[in-house]
């Protein structure tokens, strides 16, 4: 087959859900071609069809789902027709899949080689010593080191990164001509993620085969994909090359997601653009367009009829009745939200002055030589073990200032997170809130302090009580430190609530009947009742589209800018951050690396570990991803159990020397804004 033939052809496909409340119709008519050798992206918000569709090409919608109509055709057969037994003869041979958590698709109680031989042995019929061997060749081939010991291993003694190349090597094993990777990075770190896409991206030109690539993050299709499809209320309403799609989108939806993302340029916004509304309900009949409603283009066109999927060019189309969708605002929008460069501030390590006095104003928090060590469990192959999480912070952040701490799984993010709430205990060092050391505050004196630093976690709806209504949830803080009258306390339940954007008519509801978004904002709510100086900030918008991350990212800063609080924000995604952000720390195995100015650090970073970040962080623009001159960062995290001898991260540095290796370096300041622990920064 020769890459200009079609290998996947997919015609008017409905898939249902039949629920006691009603039909959704998750599916509504999806169509499009994919080439041998191409790289499909479909994006769009959850509840969009997305995985309903890619689940509905391999016949493994789950119940009470229902393939209605339409056709499938990989290379003329239509799956649609096939028995279970030729499908599953397609399934893991012909066609390949990566999905988003490899702990859910690897059996934890067999080794790798044990799957990796028996979809070997199924689907290309060798034997169990020819299956073994090849087995090996491909945990080799998608990059995993050691691979005769690797393959031994369980799923639970490998990492995140090293479980999706696992998984990478399955969908590889009998030769696919289709691979589908349904959010195959959503979990992982900026740079095992960038190591992914580079290897799905090299894996696609040397084998030929054809990838279709289900995603959220706009930058990581700027990056991989050649193709991409725009699913919204479960139709492709608009088609296109990845540069077309970002260069000239046509639909309102795209432009809307598109305006959604932090300025790839640095230029700060005031807020960042976000869509108003809610996605459609799939359960009642949509007379018109599915984005009318939430569209500033619409007409009355657009309510009383649906477009068609139209052609713009000969690689371009677009479902909609309004020329260029709604570019012209867009364009008026983005320049009225833009602010001036800020002027570089050179003496902003010390903090910002009393507009009174010109004194320096006091740091509402300070960590200094801040440590948690852990003993790991001794067993009867291991001794014990000193696992050094956090080993020596020293950061500042002052009032209404927002710090943002980024860095891999494991360096020890979500630990200082916890020291600061005083969940944990600190070994060694200081945490000083507001001019009081709280390391080692104990009985009533911690619990007077609890009020002063609060958390939005990741989940919220894994932190609700699922029993509780969103006013008992929000006014818990209130009741268990005996906070005023029952009429004080709904009092302020009720302002906290439109506080956070929502209505009083929410109160009464229940965290299940609420969207993802709507319950971070409750969470955000909940985490303000006791007027806080200091809110902890853990990954609180890595499980949410970007359309509903934006409104997130700017409720936290408008409640920063009204109310004075102060941000720790932990995240992994970069974009987000340099938005947010007055300060970053990069920390390493437990150590801050770089802590410095947000822009300054962004366009210049001075420790090769904050480079290998920035490099590692997609861009959401086509044409600057082909120009970058991106180095991957290569290797996995060395354990916090087991840290290198002298510089923890010369064991992946690019620039160690034997230096490095023997000793380590101090956070010394960089000129007048920046510390840098690294004997070769610049």
């Amino acid at each position: 087959m020769s890459n200009d033939e079609v290998l996947l052809s997919v015609e008017d496909l409905h898939t249902h859900f039949l629920t006691e409340r009603g039909t959704v119709r998750a599916v509504n008519g999806v169509s499009f071609q994919l080439r041998q050798g191409e790289r499909l992206a479909i994006v769009g918000e959850s509840g969009s069809g997305k995985s309903a569709m890619a689940m509905s090409l391999l016949q493994l919608v789950s119940h009470p789902g229902k393939i209605v109509s339409g056709s499938v055709r990989l290379e003329g057969r239509d799956l649609l027709r096939l028995s279970e037994r030729q499908l599953n003869e397609l399934r893991g041979g012909t066609i390949g899949t990566v999905f988003q958590d490899p702990m859910t698709s690897l059996d934890p109680v067999m080794t790798i080689e044990d799957q990796l031989v028996s979809t070997i042995r199924r689907h290309l019929r060798l034997d169990r010593r020819q299956a073994s061997r090849r087995a090996v060749e491909l945990l080799r081939q998608v990059g995993i080191p050691d691979p005769e010991l690797r393959v031994r291993s369980y799923p639970f003694e490998l990492s995140g990164g090293m479980r999706q190349r696992v998984l990478i090597a399955m969908a590889l094993s009998c030769d696919p001509k289709l691979i589908l990777a349904d959010e195959p990075t959503t979990a992982l770190d900026v740079t095992i993620q960038a190591q992914i896409i580079e290897l799905l991206q090299q894996i696609s030109v040397t084998t030929g085969c054809a990838m279709l690539f289900i995603t959220h993050d706009l930058g990581l299709v700027a990056r991989f994909a050649q193709k991409v499809a725009v699913m919204y209320a479960g139709r492709i309403v608009e088609f296109g090359t990845v540069e077309e799609i970002f260069a000239s989108p046509q639909h309102p939806y795209t432009q809307s997601l598109l305006r959604t993302i932090p300025s790839a340029d640095g230029v700060r916004m005031k807020r960042l653009l976000q869509i108003d509304g809610f996605p459609p309900d799939m359960r009642l009949p949509i007379p018109g367009c599915s984005f009318a409603k939430r569209c500033p283009a619409a007409t009355s066109a657009c309510e009383a009829g649906s477009p068609e999927l139209t052609p713009r060019s000969a690689t371009h189309s677009a479902a909609c009745f309004v020329s260029g969708g709604m570019a012209q605002l867009n364009a008026l929008e983005t320049a009225s939200s833009r602010e001036p460069e800020p002027a570089p501030v050179a003496a902003a390590a010390a903090g910002p002055e009393r507009p009174d006095s010109g004194e320096p104003v006091r740091p509402v928090l300070e960590l200094r030589s801040l440590k948690k060590h852990f003993a790991s469990a001794p067993s009867f192959l291991k001794k014990r073990r000193v696992v050094r999480a956090v080993d020596g912070i020293d950061i500042s952040l002052h009032p209404g200032e927002t710090l943002g701490v980024v860095g891999e799984s494991g360096c020890g993010k979500s630990t200082m997170a916890r020291l600061l709430l005083r969940l944990e205990e600190p070994s060694d060092g200081s945490i000083i809130v507001e001019g009081v050391d709280i390391a080692h505050l104990k009985g009533e004196q911690l619990r007077a302090f609890r009020s002063k630093v609060q958390m939005v976690f990741q989940d919220p709806y894994s932190s609700f009580n699922p029993k509780m209504t969103i006013r008992s949830i929000i006014g818990e803080p209130l009741h268990v430190m005996k906070v005023g009258t029952p009429e004080e306390r709904e009092k302020r339940i009720r302002e906290l609530i439109m506080t956070v954007g929502l209505d009083i008519s929410y109160l009464d509801r229940y965290p299940n009947q609420l969207s993802g978004g709507q319950r971070q904002r409750i969470g955000i709510a909940r985490a303000l009742a006791l007027s806080p100086s200091i809110i902890v900030a853990d990954e609180p918008t890595s499980a949410l589209d970007v359309s509903v991350r934006a409104q997130v990212i700017n409720l936290l800063v408008e409640l920063r800018d009204r109310l004075g609080i102060s941000i720790v924000f932990i995240s992994h995604d970069l974009s987000v951050v340099r938005h947010i952000s007055d300060k970053i720390a990069v920390m390493y195995l437990g150590k801050v690396v770089e802590f410095g100015l947000s822009e300054e650090v962004f366009r210049h970073p001075k420790h090769p570990y904050t480079k290998a970040l920035l490099d590692a962080a997609p861009i959401p623009d086509p044409q600057l991803e082909k120009q970058r001159g991106i180095e991957l960062l290569k290797g996995e995290l060395p354990s916090p159990a087991n840290p290198p001898q002298g510089c923890r991260f010369s064991t992946r540095c690019p620039l160690a020397s034997d230096r490095c290796r023997e000793e380590m370096p101090p956070l010394d300041p960089v000129g007048d804004s920046r510390q840098v622990a690294c004997f070769y920064a610049s």
